[in-house]
């Protein structure tokens, strides 16, 4: 029997040693010829491995080449729901199904995709990401036995993961390498244009706006035909958010304008919090916290844990902090640490840490240097350089206006250095 992939697979998440698996069964060296799918072992060496990595024997497809076509078409039938749609309802149902209906294919290439398509909808939940790596280290091993199709899968879902842990740098080298992928992968238009938008948002993220308008729009075409009026509302969301990076506020306003539009038109209600977020955040960086104000408490009554209330939360207190209201910043950082005390979601790490600076920053005795230089540190370590930058200048005018001359101008270095790999340049002249 060709079980190769699946002994090996089963054994390197489980973290098992050949030696441990094979002892009292086999030879390591038999092992690892079975494990290659060089040599087929008997029926009941089989069994006996399967037993010791708790592998169930009766979900063994052996061959059946009808079952594996139709497994297989409803495989990427189901991929290509839950991927346009969107929904995490929809996705847990999808996810519940494929891992209570999961036969053991003596098809090497059915059963990897099978694996690379669970973990797409896994982490697409954003769930227990610290299993993600894990998941993600494992298939690593299995990698050079991928198809360029399942090398594909394998590099987006590195690229997604990256971006929701917030490893920006990383994400978009996946994404690039994606990109490479596909020049010699021909993929349907409607997986074309989910990689365009995810590939726009990443560009946006980094400030890549003129690179990122193109990919916006290749997917703005493809949803318009489609009538996928949610994405098209994403798109023009994305558009309005690069508009505003290249200070075309109107512009901006424009596009969210027409994002609210759907929003009524198609009754899209639970999206009208990201729309009044962005409008909140275009005033803001026009310098009108009035409005900015008004927006971001009108986005955090629409916006739900799924959602995210804590950008906006983050953004309000972001905002009385431009205009010294030490009292609604101090408020609206308990409300949002008091938030994630309830959730107790690693996710929102990021938050914390800001919502902890802001509060200090704005408390009676000022900005504490042990709170600040812990978020310094965790911006480091998921290289998320703009925060580093941004809260090393905060620190540095701290210690500047308390007289600390000496540590002032160690964290201005600090800022300067982060601030050049923020924008990815080397040297001053490149400014």
């Amino acid at each position: 029997m060709k079980v190769g992939h699946l002994i090996r697979a089963e054994r390197i998440k489980q973290d098992m040693k050949q030696l441990v698996l094979a002892k009292g069964i086999c030879t390591p060296s038999y092992l690892s010829k079975i494990e290659r799918n060089l040599i087929f072992p008997s029926e009941d060496i089989v069994v006996l491995l399967f037993n010791r990595l708790g592998i169930d024997p009766s979900k063994l497809q052996k061959n059946d080449q009808q079952i594996e076509i139709d497994f297989e078409k409803m495989l990427e039938a189901t991929y290509k729901e839950v991927i346009t749609n969107r929904d995490e309802n929809f996705t847990k149902q999808k996810l519940e199904y494929l891992e209570q209906h999961s036969p053991l294919f003596e098809n090497q290439s059915l059963y990897y995709s099978y694996l690379l398509i669970l973990l797409r909808f896994r982490i697409n939940l954003g769930t227990n990401l610290h299993e993600r790596k894990k998941e993600i280290e494992d298939l690593e091993a299995l990698s050079k036995d991928f198809n360029p199709r399942q090398m594909y899968l394998y590099t987006i879902n590195k690229a997604i993961y990256h971006y929701y842990t917030e490893s920006r740098n990383k994400s978009i080298e996946y994404f690039e390498d994606v990109l490479l992928l596909v020049e010699d992968l021909p993929l349907e238009t409607w997986e074309k244009a989910e990689l365009n938008y995810m590939v726009g948002v990443v560009y946006t993220a980094d400030s890549r706006i003129f690179t990122t308008i193109d990919y916006i729009r290749s997917a703005l075409d493809y949803f318009r035909e489609n009538f996928s009026m949610k994405r098209v509302l994403d798109c023009y969301i994305l558009i309005g958010i690069t508009r505003k990076k290249r200070e075309q506020f109107p512009e901006a306003l424009e596009s969210y304008l027409k994002a609210m539009q759907i929003c009524d038109e198609f009754n899209l209600h639970d999206e009208k919090g990201i729309v009044y977020h962005n409008i909140g955040s275009l005033y803001g960086t026009m310098g009108n916290s009035e409005d900015a104000i008004l927006y971001y408490k009108k986005s955090i009554k629409y916006r739900t844990e799924k959602d995210s209330p804590f950008i906006s939360i983050l953004c309000l207190v972001t905002e009385y902090s431009k205009i010294n209201n030490h009292q609604f910043v101090n408020d609206w950082c308990d409300k949002g640490l008091t938030l994630i005390s309830q959730l107790k979601n690693n996710n929102f790490t990021s938050y914390y840490h800001h919502f902890m600076f802001f509060k200090s920053l704005h408390s009676e005795q000022g900005l504490s240097d042990k709170i600040i230089e812990e978020a310094i540190e965790y911006f480091k370590l998921i290289e998320d350089y703009q925060y580093v930058h941004k809260y090393s200048i905060a620190l540095a005018e701290w210690y500047y206006n308390n007289r600390k001359y000496k540590l002032s101008s160690i964290y201005y270095q600090e800022a300067n250095r982060y601030g050049y790999l923020y924008r990815k340049i080397k040297r001053w002249e490149d400014l």
